[in-house]
């Protein structure tokens, strides 16, 4: 069973990825935890943007523990563990319920020019999953073409992946996530030595 301040920030994080961080109530927090009243959330939470902090946290851990826990899967070589995290980031089930495929790209957007503490939790977010990133492409550097900039390649496949999620919510169309997902596997297939990366076809 859930203890009280984490069903806060689930419900919190339901809502944020819905309707957005600033749309999003205490009062709406408290009837989506089914919580009695006001000071069960004071109680854990001195503000909304404290509970900004700990849902931006409590995203970042899901994404970290089911996402990029792909990339350093050992057993796995390099570019194959790519692959497999580009698909599982775009075919995330839980993305409408506030899960680890709720972009992060939507509260940068949002909070870039408004709140200045979450911009900068979001700007660690995005500088911990190019990291990640970085790494496993640095370990795939024999792989790769030479003067291929792992870092520049590490920010493109974010910056890619976060646009196609974007996209795919403004138009109401999952598709649009994976068929860009496809050719981004192919672009990083012609940092290859002599081959493409195999792109598998999109679910139906």
């Amino acid at each position: 069973m859930k203890d009280r301040r984490s069903q806060i920030i689930d419900a919190a994080a339901a809502l944020i990825c819905r309707t957005g961080f600033e749309q999003t109530s205490v009062d709406d927090v408290i009837r989506e935890a089914r919580l009695c009243g006001k000071g069960h959330f004071y109680h854990h939470f001195k503000s909304k943007e404290e509970l900004g902090y700990a849902v931006v946290q409590r995203q970042y851990e899901r994404f970290a523990e089911r996402g990029l826990s792909i990339l350093r899967d050992p057993l796995t070589a390099p570019l194959t563990r790519l692959e497999r995290f580009i698909d599982a980031t775009v075919n995330d089930p839980e993305d409408e319920r506030g899960g680890w495929g709720c972009p992060f790209g939507n509260l940068s957007i949002e909070l870039a020019d408004r709140r200045e503490g979450l911009r900068r939790e979001l700007a660690k977010v995005f500088e911990r999953w190019a990291a990640q990133l970085d790494a496993l492409l640095y370990e795939a550097r024999g792989e790769l073409k030479e003067g291929t900039d792992t870092e520049q390649l590490a920010h493109f496949i974010i910056a890619t992946l976060e646009g196609a999620m974007l996209m795919s919510r403004v138009q109401r169309r999952s598709e649009i996530t994976r068929a860009i997902a496809e050719q981004l596997k192919q672009f990083v297939g012609t940092c290859v030595h002599g081959r493409e990366l195999v792109a598998a076809k999109p679910s139906e």
